[in-house]
């Protein structure tokens, strides 16, 4: 597959599913108003930036990567934050007096951690794959200068 393909294919996958982000916020069902619209702009603002960025990205922009990958980073830190409160809440009714669905939580706790892991790894792999194509170009402009000929 060309690269060019790969290109459109990921941005496709960026401009189409960075939406549900916002779906997500709309569809949620925090009490407090003010929470609920705070987390529809925050939401509805990565999900804009991930039409940005894959539109970017079908358009070959050199920044668009790294837009991604910021974006995917937030994405994970935003699960890891959640996993981590859930287990905290979590222990907490363990060493509560009254009985508590403690196993359900822990549980909730690292299949919220577990569904951000995704993130992580496509971002690292993104970081992965730029590292190696610049270290491909300064290989080759290192060869065209002729300092790599004995």
């Amino acid at each position: 597959m060309s690269s060019r393909t790969s290109a459109v294919k990921s941005g496709l996958t960026w401009v189409l599913l960075s939406p549900l982000a916002l779906l997500m916020a709309l569809i949620s069902t925090v009490e407090s108003l003010t929470v609920y619209y705070i987390q529809i702009a925050l939401f509805g603002t990565w999900a804009a930036c991930g039409v940005v960025a894959g539109l970017a990205g079908m358009a070959s922009a050199p920044w668009s990567g790294r837009l991604k990958v910021v974006l995917l980073w937030i994405a994970f830190g935003y699960f890891f934050v959640c996993a981590v409160l859930i287990a905290v809440y979590t222990v907490l009714l363990i060493f509560s007096l009254e009985p508590g669905p403690w196993r359900v939580g822990l549980s909730f706790a690292a299949v919220v951690f577990l569904t951000g892991v995704p993130f992580l790894y496509f971002a690292r792999r993104r970081k992965l794959l730029e590292d190696r194509e610049q270290k491909g170009q300064r290989l080759s402009e290192h060869r065209v200068s002729g300092r790599g000929h004995r």
